[in-house]
């Protein structure tokens, strides 16, 4: 484990004892009752918009994973917990959230997995102080009892914010970013690899992970996010495909 990852470790630790993620809404920070162990209070919950289908099923044959499993769609209030969780160094809502998360895998019926985290470069990570997607496919992990497997993919080249940006131009700042870790084709050979992210905007990442997942010999790799966004067009993303 590197020093950054067990900063983040103690970090989580310590911020529990603070700021138990059971006590206040991970979404509006006010207090509520500590039976609602998703972190998310009645109010919010029910402003946010759950929704657990692949909105990009009929494209499926544009990208390399087979499969989106969602909780949510992209808005106001999911934005706001997500903000939270990575901007506002609340590394502790991996918790509720990774629980969220691991009751939509647990519908899918799928068993015998390999989490893997969407990677993030070094010096990102330093500057937050962790990872999220690793916190959350960890806690889901613990949660399902499918095997984690947090460095199978390795960011070398930090690349701009593509919050805003779209499939294609996307693609174009992820080329060659995303490699396969050393060792890990023994790790993934004939299993169904399940990558793990907070947010789901184009699937241009994912489709990057899962391209090289597939070819180090996952058998299928499908996708498990918090939310989905709906900033997608499918023909862009089949332009970039026909270039």
């Amino acid at each position: 484990m590197n020093t950054a990852m067990r900063s983040s470790d103690a970090s989580s630790f310590m911020m529990d004892l603070v700021f138990p993620p059971d006590i206040y809404c991970l979404c509006c920070g006010d207090a509520m009752e500590g039976s609602r162990v998703h972190g998310i209070c009645d109010g919010c919950a029910q402003k946010i918009d759950w929704y657990t289908e692949n909105p990009y099923r009929r494209d499926m044959d544009i990208f390399a994973f087979d499969d989106l499993w969602p909780c949510c769609r992209y808005g106001f209030y999911p934005r706001r917990i997500i903000a939270g969780f990575k901007l506002g160094a609340r590394p502790y809502a991996s918790r509720p959230l990774g629980r969220l998360m691991a009751e939509r895998l647990a519908m899918t019926g799928e068993k015998d997995l390999i989490l893997a985290p969407v990677p993030m470069h070094l010096e990102k990570q330093r500057k937050r102080g962790f990872n999220q997607s690793h916190l959350l496919a960890k806690e889901i992990s613990r949660i399902s009892g499918e095997a984690f497997e947090g460095g199978l993919l390795e960011k070398t080249r930090k690349t701009a914010s593509m919050r805003m940006s779209s499939g294609s131009v996307r693609r174009m700042l992820l080329d060659d970013s995303i490699v396969l870790a050393e060792g890990a084709s023994q790790k993934i050979l004939g299993r169904h690899v399940v990558l793990v992210d907070d947010v789901v905007t184009t699937g241009t990442t994912a489709d990057s992970c899962a391209r090289l997942l597939k070819q180090a010999g996952a058998s299928r790799v499908s996708v498990l996010c918090f939310v989905v966004s709906p900033i997608y067009t499918a023909m862009d993303t089949q332009e970039e495909n026909d270039v």
